[in-house]
Parts: structure tokens; C-alpha cells; sequence
């Protein structure tokens, strides 16, 4: 499988699920601060995620100029 078609995968279920998250904290859908915490910390860790493979993305690109 070729790698851009992994990446672009990866990059789509980590903006639905970040999409999915924030209308759960923007619905007012939390039930306790346990499940705040535990959305916050998923949404940081989607964040970083997305975060690190945009710049493998840009160093696979100088490295293909």
C-alpha cells in the first residue's frame, strides 16, 4: 500500500474523530470532569498526532525536491 494513501487515512479519522470530540464538549455532552479530562487528553494527543505527521510530510517533500 502506497505510504501517502496510509497517511491520508490516518489524517482523515484523526479529523473526524477531533470533529467528533469537539461537539461533544460544544453540546455541553460531558457528563463528569473524568470524561473532560479524557476528551481533552484526546484531543491533545490527535492534535500531536496530526501535529508530527504534517512534518514527516514536509520532510518527505524536501526530500523529494
Amino acid at each position: 500500500m502506497d505510504d501517502l494513501v496510509v497517511v491520508q487515512f490516518v489524517q482523515k479519522t484523526i479529523k473526524e474523530r477531533r470533529s467528533n470530540v469537539l461537539d461533544i464538549l460544544e453540546s455541553n455532552g460531558i457528563a463528569t470532569m473524568e470524561q473532560y479530562a479524557t476528551l481533552m487528553g484526546e484531543l491533545n494527543a490527535l492534535n500531536h498526532i496530526a501535529q508530527e505527521l504534517s512534518f514527516l510530510l514536509e520532510q518527505q517533500e524536501q526530500l523529494n525536491d
